[in-house]
């Protein structure tokens, strides 16, 4: 009995299909190796950094500074940091530059109960094949951690206080803040003086406190508030812990600069409120 051969099936097509998914996954796969290696590259040259200022060494720690970075660098006052925890990692798309969250503990006296650390963002830059931290001008961004605050930052040299401004109260306390929780510290005042205030510049201690009011000029005999919210989101506590943080505002013309402070206790989800 005599039989048929069977049609015989297009094998080419699905050949070059199967060859054009192979170099696909391949490319992906190198990608992906890419992206890890730079990744990994830039978190030894961020712990390095963050190792030379633990230790103090000024000298080391400008080797990770772009460049430009460097001068405003020699100009800030220099202090060790006790520890520090990198929080992570995000290459932009290009791969020549990153956002870096580290966690620092914050200034002393800032608690009361164990240290919490404030996560603080920098930027990075990737030259010649080597990541350098980038600082820009420290009137609009924050130091490098380890730098202490340096008044000569403003503008002008403040007097401490403005006699422009009566605040109701530079302290206010927002109470008990629970993980998850967003609360708004606010502070009313009244410029007392014959001529028109302005809020020029807010200085935080924690990036935890935000400045919410818009309205930066005030007339004369206008009332006012200075508000600000207060999100313990980044924080990681699991028992209550006493917080208290401070606001620096400089007002013009009279280059006075008034601090504020803001208290909370922070509560986790599971903790009990304890009422008197």
């Amino acid at each position: 009995m005599l039989q048929g051969n069977p049609k015989k099936k297009p094998v080419c097509s699905c050949l070059l299909y199967a060859a054009l998914y192979t170099l696909t996954l391949l490319a992906f796969n190198s990608l992906v190796v890419a992206a890890s290696s730079g990744e990994q590259a830039l978190r030894t040259r961020v712990d390095q950094l963050y190792s030379a200022l633990r230790q103090g060494d000024w000298r080391k720690v400008e080797k990770y500074l772009t460049k430009e970075s460097r001068p405003i660098y020699r100009g800030e006052p220099k202090k060790a940091i006790v520890e520090y925890q990198i929080d992570s990692v995000k290459l932009a798309a290009d791969g020549k530059s990153a956002e870096v969250v580290v966690r620092l503990p914050g200034p002393p006296g800032m608690i009361a109960g164990p240290p919490i650390f404030i996560p603080q963002t920098t930027v990075w830059r990737l030259v010649g094949g080597r990541w350098y931290m980038e600082l820009s001008n420290p009137n609009t961004t924050p130091k490098l951690p380890g730098s202490e605050d340096n008044p000569a930052s403003f503008a002008h040299a403040p007097s401490l206080n403005s006699k422009d401004l009566k605040f109701e109260s530079t302290w206010v306390s927002i109470g008990f803040v629970r993980k998850g929780e967003v609360k708004v510290a606010r502070f009313p005042f009244t410029n007392i003086s014959q001529h028109t205030v302005t809020l020029a510049e807010v200085k935080s201690t924690c990036p935890c406190l935000r400045m919410t009011s818009q309205q930066k000029e005030f007339k004369p005999g206008e009332a006012g508030a200075i508000e600000f919210t207060f999100d313990p989101s980044s924080f990681g506590f699991k028992t209550k812990l006493g917080l208290t943080l401070t606001v620096s505002i400089e007002t013009e013309p009279e280059h006075a600069m008034t601090e504020l402070t803001v208290a909370a206790a922070l509560l986790p989800s599971s903790e009990p409120v304890a009422h008197p």
